[in-house]
């Protein structure tokens, strides 16, 4: 009776084949439900569409994991394409600071963070999430939950960053990209606080302070496990 429940859902799953792949890829980009959409939403009304996708309706947009490893893809792929040279998340200034600057370990910690800016950020948005649960855990959140709304945010971050690094490289302007960098940090504070609820001053404090706090627990972490591979060795 099992074996003949298993051939019977076996003959529902639809074969991998090219029609199947160009079917994902389009339903990635329906402007209705997928990527376009989700950036839409998330740009205009980024806390209010995460707390759409947590409690009303998930199949609207692109899932945050996909929408934040995608973005990063593209990100990736056209900084390459354009020469942009740019070196977001790494602790390369942290270890100048610190008088340890050609260390072998931070190096490679910069050049891994460089090439796996996806993962970066999900361990950006981790550390985050853990203080946003400490600052806001009075909202009744669970940290999955914080996570998702950050991994949302720092899709957009990608794809925002991207565009401002465009527009400088095209111009020649340096300063666009420097603007850029403070515009996606104020949509930062205003994502998070907008999630918490928008009409509180204080939540978009605790967003900063969250902001700050989890950028710095992450790279004195990098910087951290930079010190003890090389006391260890």
């Amino acid at each position: 009776m099992n074996e003949r429940n298993s051939s019977e859902q076996k003959q529902g799953i639809k074969r991998i084949d090219a029609e199947y792949i160009s079917h994902e890829i389009q339903h990635l980009f329906h402007f209705d439900k997928g990527f376009p959409f989700t950036f839409k939403e998330l740009l205009l009304r980024p806390g209010k569409a995460v707390r759409e996708y947590l409690t009303e309706n998930r199949e609207k947009y692109v899932k945050p994991i996909v929408f934040l490893v995608f973005s990063a893809v593209i990100y990736t792929f056209l900084i390459h394409l354009f020469h942009i040279e740019v070196l977001i998340f790494n602790i390369k200034g942290l270890g100048k600071t610190a008088g340890w600057e050609n260390s072998m370990y931070i190096d490679a910690i910069n050049n891994w963070v460089d090439s796996h800016l996806g993962y970066s950020a999900l361990i950006i948005g981790f550390f985050m999430a853990l203080w946003a649960k400490m600052f806001f855990y009075k909202k009744g959140y669970n940290i999955f939950e914080i996570f998702v709304l950050l991994s949302y945010i720092f899709g957009v971050f990608f794809i925002a960053v991207l565009i401002f690094l465009l527009l400088s490289k095209l111009t020649g302007l340096f300063i666009i990209a420097q603007i850029g960098v403070y515009l996606v940090q104020v949509y930062f504070v205003w994502a998070i606080g907008q999630f918490f609820g928008e009409k509180n001053f204080l939540n978009y404090v605790k967003s900063f302070i969250c902001l700050f706090l989890g950028i710095i627990t992450y790279k004195y972490s990098l910087f951290l496990l930079a010190y003890l591979i090389h006391f260890f060795k």
